[in-house]
């Protein structure tokens, strides 16, 4: 995996880290981008097309936290597409739960938009360390599935 990227997620992940608030494959979608946490794990954020919806979410945030304060979601352009980022959403994974590269005329498609990747970077630790510090919390209990692929890959806890 490359930071950056977008990724499909092998249905072998919702059996070996089963949650009811997995969002489920549906015909290779959706499609996650990559980033990468302190421990070298990495992190798939869903990438959605629902734009509206999600815009109306940020605002709803924006409008208590202040204008740019929403960690959970933000919008940005994928393949010239405008599309959300479900930072709330993340999940921890690991090599072997990739189903495979979103590609764009046989090439992986890799964000490329420094303004986007610096955004989305921010927004995504941001979460992280929320979610470390007992601050925010994930539906998935991403933080119990990110400590057993840390032992899975016999790294640092």
């Amino acid at each position: 995996m490359v930071e950056n990227g977008l990724y499909k997620i092998k249905d072998q992940y919702y059996v070996d880290f089963p949650h009811d608030m997995h969002i489920q494959n549906k015909g290779g979608r959706p499609f996650y981008y990559a980033v990468k946490d302190n421990y070298g794990i990495y992190w798939l954020i869903p990438i959605s097309s629902q734009v509206d919806v999600y815009k109306q979410k940020i605002s709803v945030v924006e409008a208590q936290r202040g204008v740019g304060n929403c960690i959970t979601y933000h919008i940005g352009i994928i393949a010239n597409q405008e599309r959300a980022f479900r930072i709330c959403n993340m999940l921890p994974i690991s090599d072997e739960y990739v189903d495979g590269e979103f590609e764009i005329n046989g090439s992986h498609y890799v964000v490329g938009d420094l303004k986007l990747i610096r955004e989305v970077s921010v927004k995504s630790r941001n979460y992280i360390k929320q979610v470390e510090l007992g601050r925010m919390y994930s539906q998935i209990d991403a933080l119990s599935i990110r400590k057993k692929l840390i032992a899975n890959q016999g790294g640092k806890d």
